[in-house]
């Protein structure tokens, strides 16, 4: 049986709706990959400080059309080097 992790970077994305916010278009905001997007999600990968901050500023972007409060990058959890 497989398990779902679901981080915090996930959550908040899936956080996002009407429209919906897909991975892709997350990883095209951030200019990194799709798959490179995915195992940040997945806790697979770590991060530049820079691509943390991206990702910070494409989410807060997202999240203030759709009257939500801003993020801190230490609510993201991301396993920053």
């Amino acid at each position: 049986m497989a398990v779902e992790v679901r981080t915090r970077l996930r959550q908040y994305r899936e956080q996002l709706t009407n429209p919906k916010v897909s991975q892709e278009t997350m990883a095209r905001k951030v200019g990194i990959s799709l798959q490179w997007y995915r195992q940040l999600e997945s806790c697979e990968q770590n991060t530049s400080y820079t691509t943390a901050t991206s990702i910070l500023a494409a989410l807060n972007t997202e999240r203030q059309q759709r009257g939500q409060e801003s993020l801190g990058l230490d609510q993201l959890n991301l396993s920053i080097v």
